[in-house]
């Protein structure tokens, strides 16, 4: 009896033993899958960043602005090459991360210099003397510490106002370059040396609570710059361009945030340490980067473009939008269409029909100027004129279209529309009459025709 517990045990150990080698093997090879995934991704992403630099080398037509957008298109290589090396190597992703959190500040701060170059093209004055045309509605600079004055001072000066907006607004962007490398280290010191909860007695929460304080101040000078100058850049469409920064720096940090929440909440028993939920956190995080880079850099290329810097370049006009390329907005209006009431549709069927017999008001009128004209003519009986023989050549011709007229406006009436609508109805007695007033006026045609024939006869035998 020994002997076959023993037996059982050991093949109990064996198969465990076994299981936990397969999926070790099974999770080291979504591992290589992941790796090589996210490498594809980052080698396409670092060859079209190196297609579209290239593009701008070759026209470096504007220097001094295309330097800046130059710094700006490395952030994604930056990106998806530190990501992607730091979803291989965990342990030194807090160092690379800290590379990306350097060259994010920069950039924002490019950025504004890139605004500022493309109004002056290097000449400082040049922008200032454009912002003073915008002092009217231009809130002047607010105190702070010393380092700027504001108040009533800059009333009658525009000039000196927009000099101080002009220097706030690039005090504001800079100092996020000099404060997030400071956070970044002092972030990599609190996690090294306190592990607990990340709460508001932790360390981490304060750091994070600056960083936030940090960019707001950073994007509030660069929004505010461009709402002043938003219609002298409208040209070069900087909108889409400053998404392209705020997009990376969501990317970076937001997403970080949400995978983090996800881990420590959805995932909680998917781990069985505090070190193996930072480490899926910052591998999720890398692989997710890794991705979005290669699209970020294919839409720098189309945001960015060469030929914007080009001698004589003129902006689009009337650029169609993507949902009228794809007749986005008609498939809308059928959608709210079909998705009316039954009642609705039959009460807008019938508004439809009742303003087509209302248009044939004037058209009555005329029928019956015409039958009160034929008629004097016929009382007087007189021999008919040059004007009246044209007036018989066109009369047939008129005949055809109350004829043509009649039969569209009897097939643009839905059979819909007769049925019961207690709310909105058509006035079928008014409908009818004016049917018979058309038929009447048809049949004298014939009539009409043979009356100037013989009067034309006449007039040559007398001739």
């Amino acid at each position: 009896m020994e002997d076959i517990n023993a037996i059982v045990n050991e093949t109990q150990t064996t198969l465990h033993e076994e299981v936990q080698k397969v999926n070790e093997d099974v999770s080291t090879q979504n591992t290589f899958i992941a790796y090589e995934f996210a490498g594809i991704f980052a080698v396409l992403g670092t060859l079209v960043f190196l297609w579209h630099m290239t593009s701008h080398l070759r026209a470096l037509n504007e220097p001094f602005v295309q330097r800046k957008i130059l710094a700006i298109l490395w952030m994604c290589p930056i990106y998806s090459v530190t990501s992607w090396l730091g979803l291989v190597l965990v342990d030194a992703e807090p160092y690379l991360g800290m590379i990306k959190d350097f060259y994010e500040a920069y950039c924002i701060y490019t950025f504004l210099s890139f605004l500022i170059a493309v109004l002056g093209r290097g000449d400082r004055n040049a922008v200032v003397d454009m912002l003073a045309n915008h002092a009217d509605h231009m809130k002047p600079p607010i105190r702070l510490f010393g380092l700027l004055d504001g108040g009533k001072k800059y009333d009658d000066d525009p000039r000196a106002k927009a000099e101080a907006v002009l220097h706030q607004c690039q005090l504001f962007a800079m100092q996020f370059v000099l404060i997030r490398p400071l956070t970044s280290v002092a972030l990599v010191i609190a996690n090294a040396l306190y592990t607990g909860s990340r709460d508001y007695t932790s360390p981490q929460f304060y750091i994070i609570l600056v960083i936030n304080f940090s960019i707001f101040v950073a994007f509030s000078g660069l929004v505010k710059f461009y709402h002043l100058v938003r219609e002298d850049l409208a040209w070069c469409n900087p909108f889409p361009k400053f998404l392209c920064i705020k997009g990376v720096v969501f990317m970076t940090f937001w997403q970080r945030m949400v995978i983090t929440i996800v881990a420590e909440t959805a995932m909680e028993n998917s781990f069985e340490n505090d070190k193996e939920t930072r480490e899926w956190i910052q591998q999720a995080q890398s692989f997710l980067v890794c991705i979005e880079m290669l699209f970020f850099a294919i839409a720098h290329c189309f945001i960015f473009p060469v030929e914007e810097w080009e001698e004589g370049y003129r902006p689009r006009q009337n650029k169609s939008k993507l949902g009228d390329n794809m007749a986005l907005r008609d498939f809308m209006k059928d959608v709210k269409f079909i998705m009316k009431s039954r009642k609705a549709r039959k009460r807008a069927m019938n508004r439809m029909s009742r303003e087509r017999v209302q248009t044939s008001d004037s058209f009555m009128d005329e029928l019956e100027s015409a039958n009160q004209k034929r008629n004097a003519e016929n009382d007087t009986g007189l021999t008919p004129t040059v004007e009246q023989q044209e007036e018989s050549t066109s009369l047939p011709e008129h005949n055809d279209a109350l004829e043509e007229r009649l039969r569209k406006l009897s097939a643009s009436i839905s059979p819909s529309a007769s049925e019961g609508d207690e709310e909105e109805d058509i006035d079928w007695d008014r409908l009818e009459r004016y049917i018979e007033q058309a038929d009447k006026e048809i049949s004298e045609k014939e009539y009409a025709e043979k009356y100037y024939s013989e009067k034309e006869i006449t007039t040559n035998e007398i001739i």
